[in-house]
């Protein structure tokens, strides 16, 4: 089997899995066995394997030495503290760069957020597509910063990939209501008005806990 027909079987692997756990068809604390998934895909071990590696990157499945491999369980209150620290450092980022934003990065942030607009106008609701776009649009205004310990942590956060356990079974209904925060966050560093972005990023932060806190025994046990 060629190298690039390996990778495609490791996308192909992982998309399944993480649609799987996100759904639900794979239980937070679910004991995940590599030769069943590999017999269930029709697929050799590698793929698998490598495709649980990406997940375990992402926070969706942990490696408990001696024991296996297991669907991640997350702690309520530890993901509430995750969410502070994003904000932390996502508000850190807006005033570092507010003033020193180019126009070219401007535009491209406003790019995802006419995508993100076309994704809410599709039936079925595209919700994996928005939520790699959302999860971009964030991360980018932390790069701008142009700090790779603090872009380092802000990815290790993981916080898109548990929230999207979260909010997928409304998906289209909850990113509804959070969606205006982006636009209104392109719109006032167009303007390069901090107050406005800070503030913006605090309610859609706050949101997000609101949602977690009501659904998370629904969705996370």
């Amino acid at each position: 089997m060629s190298t690039i027909e390996t990778s495609l079987l490791t996308t192909q692997v992982y998309d399944v899995l993480r649609s799987k756990i996100i759904g639900r068809k794979y239980l937070p604390g679910e004991k995940l066995d590599i030769h069943k998934l590999a017999d269930e895909f029709g697929v050799s071990r590698s793929p698998v394997k490598d495709a649980i590696n990406q997940l375990v990157h992402d926070g969706l499945i942990e490696i408990i030495p001696r024991k296996g491999t297991y669907v991640t369980q997350v702690n309520f209150s530890d993901f509430i503290d995750i969410l502070d620290a994003r904000l932390m450092i996502e508000t850190w980022a807006a005033q570092r760069i507010t003033n020193s934003v180019t126009d070219e990065q401007v535009n491209e942030w406003g790019n995802i957020v006419h995508e993100m607009d076309s994704l809410l106008e599709v039936s079925p609701f595209p919700f994996e597509m928005y939520s790699k776009l959302d999860m971009k649009f964030h991360k980018m205004l932390v790069e701008w910063a142009e700090n790779r310990k603090v872009l380092e942590i802000y990815t290790s956060l993981n916080t898109h990939v548990s929230l999207s356990r979260i909010v997928h079974s409304t998906s289209l209904e909850s990113t509804k209501k959070r969606h205006q925060d982006h636009r209104t966050l392109f719109e006032a560093i167009q303007n390069r008005d901090l107050p406005t972005i800070l503030g913006t990023l605090t309610l859609h932060i706050a949101s997000l806990k609101n949602e977690a806190e009501l659904r998370w025994d629904e969705v996370m046990i």
